[in-house]
């Protein structure tokens, strides 16, 4: 608990000195202000514009290193479901309830830890949902599964996109 403290401790009286360093630079700025302001002003715009510029670049970065975890998951989850709707149709042996319950509790902590929110939060409806026949929650999970990875989805509804693998979608 000790080491945490000290930690802490010089974490916080590190970040003090940086702020108080970084006050300093701006008071001496302000006090030239008056003499170059075009020059402050213009370099204020660029120290602004490499801010936003590094953010912009972290964020895609994390983004693109993250895209192949996903790729793997998604195709996992979609491979299950694959595989429960279409065993009869494919000549092999429907899942079994527990072979269904493990298949969830094991994709459920991925979905949890790699998923966007909109996947997540279809992923919860699907599973919550009662109606075992209702696939169009399915249909609005691989939507945002597609938009996640970088699709524009553009006119691209959930009965479009269940209809590449089920015949007969109802409208909804």
């Amino acid at each position: 608990m000790a080491i945490k403290q000290k930690i802490n401790l010089r974490n916080f009286g590190l970040g003090l000195l940086g702020l108080g360093f970084i006050a300093f630079i701006i008071i001496g700025m302000l006090h030239e202000i008056s003499q170059a302001p075009w020059q402050f002003v213009s370099i204020l715009i660029g120290f602004i514009g490499a801010i936003i510029a590094f953010a912009s670049n972290w964020q895609i970065q994390i983004r693109n290193e993250q895209k192949p975890k996903k790729i793997e998951i998604y195709e996992k989850i979609i491979n299950f479901f694959f595989d429960s709707l279409f065993a009869e149709k494919i000549n092999q042996k429907p899942k079994t309830e527990e072979e269904l319950v493990k298949g969830f509790v094991e994709m459920t902590p991925d979905i949890i830890l790699w998923a966007s929110d909109d996947v997540l939060k279809n992923y919860i409806k699907f599973r919550q949902n009662t109606q075992s026949s209702d696939i169009f929650l399915f249909g609005e999970m691989l939507l945002a599964m597609r938009k996640d990875l970088g699709h524009q989805n553009h006119n691209l509804t959930k009965q479009e996109i269940l209809g590449t693998f089920v015949n007969d979608i109802p409208q909804k």
